[in-house]
């Protein structure tokens, strides 16, 4: 069997449907919330961004920022692992504690992208 023939046409056929994903190339612009900077094709426009999890527009705020450059000067960047192989940041269990605290839970859970700094608190 040709897999490589057999993949190519598979992705052929995907393009075809239009349903093969391409993710969009995005720049936040810090103190412009929903703001962004969409590149494609050599090309750069500044769109708006109505879809994100940043909602509130949290990140930009600037004690989160502030957070942030704190603890990567600290404890370095990148999540370094999932929370199951590499443990989970010390910053991270505080803000879960937090958390449950404030919402009179037993616990809490924190999802996060890890991709400016291992996790980051505010204090």
């Amino acid at each position: 069997m040709n897999y490589q023939r057999f993949f190519e046409e598979a992705i052929d056929q995907l393009h075809a449907e239009r349903r093969y994903r391409v993710f969009a190339d995005l720049e936040r612009i810090a103190g412009k919330f929903p703001r962004a900077i969409w590149r494609a094709n050599g090309r750069a426009e500044e769109i708006t961004v109505w879809c994100s999890n940043d909602y509130l527009g949290m990140g930009q705020h600037a004690d989160v920022i502030a957070a942030f450059q704190n603890t990567a000067g600290k404890m370095g960047s990148g999540a370094g692992g999932t929370r199951n192989i590499s443990g989970t940041s010390n910053p991270l269990v505080e803000l879960e504690h937090e958390l449950a605290d404030l919402h009179g839970k037993e616990a809490a859970l924190v999802f996060t992208s890890g991709f400016v700094s291992n996790e980051a608190s505010i204090s």
